[in-house]
């Protein structure tokens, strides 16, 4: 497992996010100096806060500041095989190939499909723009390296980078399968709200356009040496034409495309 960084944020957090410092600890102090760095902003009225403390990075609710929020936590990830959540039988691994080796998650967001790919045997780099998402995605890594059993697990499969994920693909070892889950406007009519983790990626980042997840698609196309999956929510339409094959379930779907090399 690594981390690394890349380049500065180009990910519009507005004046959402404030940091907070209550730790010693060297790594995390430099980590919380470097967001605000990057972030360059006085927040005057903040929805979040991303919070260094003792327990490692958390982003909580501005409104609740004492009560601990959102932390990338690869342990709690339902690591059973078989017929349980890892195994190579469910849609996910079927998308992207019993042949297929590397990956990349070129929008890794809070890294949990990256992080259960690595488990499942996949090699895995996520890429994610969003420093402050990658502040905790370093910081789940950290704590996986601590955690003996699931450090095993992992090996050394997974690993994330800070970047623009168009620009990296082009910089990179070519994998095998480039995935794809862009974080589209859910459906107009009312429905039941997407979970908590979901809805403070929202929050967080937006939402993905299809002109720029295309930008990224095309280059995925470009770079991948078996093929390119989407994942897609069953209400929307099919992202490209002619998919060489669809693993659906009760929500979502995965879309697998040839690449164009």
């Amino acid at each position: 497992m690594s981390i690394s960084h890349k380049e500065q944020d180009s990910v519009p957090h507005g004046n959402a996010v404030a940091v907070v410092t209550n730790t010693q600890n060297s790594i995390l102090r430099n980590e919380a100096a470097v967001i605000k760095t990057k972030l360059d902003q006085i927040v005057v009225a903040p929805k979040h806060i991303l919070y260094f403390g003792s327990g490692g990075v958390d982003l909580r609710c501005a409104s609740s500041p004492d009560k601990k929020g959102h932390q990338v936590d690869f342990s709690t990830i339902d690591r059973r095989t078989g017929a349980g959540n890892l195994s190579r039988k469910q849609l996910f691994p079927k998308a992207i190939g019993a042949t297929s080796k590397t990956v990349v998650d070129a929008t890794a967001g809070f890294g949990v499909d990256s992080a259960m790919l690595a488990l499942m045997g996949f090699t895995v780099v996520g890429v994610e723009q969003s420093s402050i998402l990658s502040v905790l995605l370093r910081d789940g890594i950290r704590r996986a390296l601590k955690d003996k059993e699931l450090s095993q697990a992992l090996g050394d499969r997974l690993s994330f980078v800070e970047a623009n994920s168009v620009a990296h693909l082009h910089n990179m070892d070519k994998p095998d399968v480039v995935y794809l889950d862009p974080m589209f406007p859910p459906k107009r009519k009312k429905s039941a709200l997407p979970q908590g983790s979901i809805q403070l990626l929202q929050q967080l980042v937006g939402f993905d356009t299809h002109e720029k997840t295309n930008t990224l698609f095309m280059s995925a196309k470009q770079v991948a040496k078996k093929r390119v999956v989407v994942k897609r929510p069953n209400y929307a339409p099919l992202f490209s034409e002619n998919p060489v094959a669809i693993h659906k379930g009760k929500l979502v779907r995965y879309e697998v495309y040839k690449p164009s090399s």
